[in-house]
């Protein structure tokens, strides 16, 4: 994730969650790296590759980001829904076909669509680069991508509707004197299945801590003081009553001799109980809860 503030935009709500986006964050980074594993084998020069930034985007707003033209390699995941596209810069695509044909891979490249000879020679570079995809998110699911086409006008696109959630990741490239900047899209909906298993990982290990805590608390309540008073039948008496009364006097109660003395907490009755002795001490015994 990217350290500086961004506009919360209310029509494309975040749905990412910190575990989801530190396993995704994870996840790039080991793509990053077999990225540029990939490069510097088939290129057999230094190729050096790091995640800029990992964020939620939507699918209009991902491709209005994009230089056109650019490599546009198209997948499609086994068993999961939606699609992704890998997107590579043409100058660094022109860069790594002019290394390819044994050339120096120059700063300067044109910027045009491929040839059929060109697309092919791309082609098995970026279906390596997807395979590395499995690798990178075995630590969270079961992912295997595969290049299904080629495109390099970001007008020609179409994998999801606009506002579609996407989860972009941007990769910066250094190739020799080349730098740019190589984007990964998934549709949310592709990491949904797999991003699952996060959340479930997630409530597992805040289960414990929680459990825990919850026992301390029940445990800390049990052990309050709290004030409990065994009462007979209340009874009313008038103003001049009370104040007539002297030492001596008897107040009637109305209480029952059969009827059981209430047992409450804070006012609130929790049990009946008759009246007896314990010992030398006077006390009560409960009957009913």
């Amino acid at each position: 994730m990217t350290a500086a503030p961004v506009s919360y935009d209310f029509r494309s709500p975040g749905r990412l969650s910190r575990e989801r986006v530190r396993a995704l964050q994870v996840a790039s980074e080991t793509f990053a790296r077999q990225l540029s594993t990939v490069l510097s084998t088939t290129l057999r020069a230094v190729v050096y590759a790091r995640v800029v930034a990992v964020r939620q985007v939507t699918y209009d707003e991902y491709l209005r980001g994009l230089p056109n033209p650019s490599l546009l390699a198209v997948l499609e995941f086994r068993d999961l829904p939606g699609a992704g596209v890998f997107q590579l810069p043409m100058g660094v695509v022109m860069g790594v076909i002019d290394r390819l044909l044994g050339g120096a891979g120059g700063r300067e490249q044109p910027s045009r669509g491929l040839s059929d000879i060109e697309t092919g020679l791309i082609r098995n570079v970026v279906a390596r680069a997807a395979r590395e995809l499995t690798y990178a998110f075995e630590a969270i699911g079961p992912v295997y991508a595969e290049v299904t086409g080629l495109e390099s006008n970001t007008q020609f696109l179409q994998l999801a509707p606009p506002a579609d959630p996407m989860v972009a990741t941007e990769v910066e490239l250094r190739i020799g004197d080349q730098v740019a900047t190589a984007t990964l899209c998934l549709a949310l909906a592709t990491l949904k299945p797999v991003l699952a298993a996060v959340d479930q990982r997630a409530a597992a290990a805040a289960d414990g801590p929680r459990d825990a805590a919850a026992r301390v608390v029940e445990f800390r309540l049990r052990e309050v003081e709290v004030d409990v008073r065994v009462a007979f039948r209340e009874v009313t008496l008038t103003s001049s009553e009370v104040l007539s009364l002297s030492v001596g006097d008897v107040v009637p109660l109305h209480h029952p001799v059969a009827e059981p003395l209430v047992v409450a907490v804070d006012g609130t009755r929790v049990a009946a109980a008759r009246p007896g002795n314990h010992g030398k001490r006077i006390a009560c015994q409960v009957v009913t809860p």
